[in-house]
């Protein structure tokens, strides 16, 4: 683990994640509780950018970042093996690592150890999901408090993209079951909230639509939004992150909202 650190400025933290040594970095507010300020541990969260496993897109990365700092998250980002690079370390591997790491030295970077959420955006959704359904895998302490999924890859199946299902699975049957997250929840799986639009014709919304039906089957906390304009990858919404699109950008504080209410933080 690496600090940068200067008095009044940001902390950067960067680690080294999985077999492949990915990248893990993070933005951590400065301890302000020493001169009145209400929060010394803070809730973080573990952005994972899209790209349909085959790279990581950028507008899904420090854009997304910066709002979520700014509501008073500690916030990392996760660059996953996508392409060749999965057949050496999973991504849901390296998503278990990164978050037990945050839960290891939540005393050291001013983490609510249990205040640890991952957000994905679609294959990045997927890699969310995946450890919210299969953390038992890796142990307790990999399992994310909250998942925030963003027109989320959910399945492999009918309605999946096929372009993740390749990148992923190679075609394997067990691999593509296995990942077919609609059919992985139980009553233990983290809370979800999920957002997606219908005209997405990339991943269409039958996978936000399958999987919020199999969390509420299974009993666990669950909100769904689902906008009525909007193609898929719209990041922000804002031009900035490539499309402008007014119906979707509501999408951050309804988020934080949800996350306020289950993690009991306030601004």
């Amino acid at each position: 683990m690496e600090y940068n650190y200067k008095r009044g400025k940001m902390k950067r933290v960067d680690y080294q994640i999985g077999k492949n040594k990915v990248g893990f970095y993070g933005y951590i507010h400065e301890d302000i509780s020493v001169e009145g300020g209400e929060y010394k541990l803070r809730p973080a969260m573990i952005v994972c950018p899209g790209g349909g496993y085959i790279k990581l897109s950028i507008r899904e990365e420090d854009p997304v970042v910066f709002p979520l700092f700014a509501h008073g998250f500690n916030v990392f980002v996760l660059k996953y093996s996508v392409g060749d690079a999965i057949k050496t370390s999973w991504p849901e591997e390296e998503a278990a690592e990164a978050i037990s790491i945050l839960r290891r030295d939540a005393s050291l970077i001013d983490i609510d150890p249990k205040a640890i959420g991952i957000m994905g955006f679609s294959a990045g959704g997927h890699v969310a999901a995946s450890i919210a359904c299969h953390w038992k895998k890796f142990g307790a302490s990999s399992k994310p408090d909250a998942a925030v999924l963003c027109y989320p890859v959910i399945t492999m199946g009918e309605y999946g993209h096929q372009g993740s299902t390749d990148s992923l699975t190679g075609g394997d049957k067990a691999l593509i079951d296995y990942y077919s997250l609609e059919t992985q929840t139980d009553k233990d799986t983290s809370p979800c909230f999920i957002w997606h639009t219908f005209p997405d014709q990339s991943v269409p919304v039958m996978n936000a639509l399958s999987f919020a039906t199999a969390l509420h089957k299974s009993g666990v906390e669950t909100e769904l939004h689902i906008y009525s304009r909007g193609i898929h990858g719209l990041s922000l919404g804002y031009r900035e992150t490539g499309k402008e699109e007014k119906g979707v950008q509501s999408w951050m504080d309804l988020s934080l909202s949800w996350l306020d209410r289950l993690w009991n933080f306030s601004r």
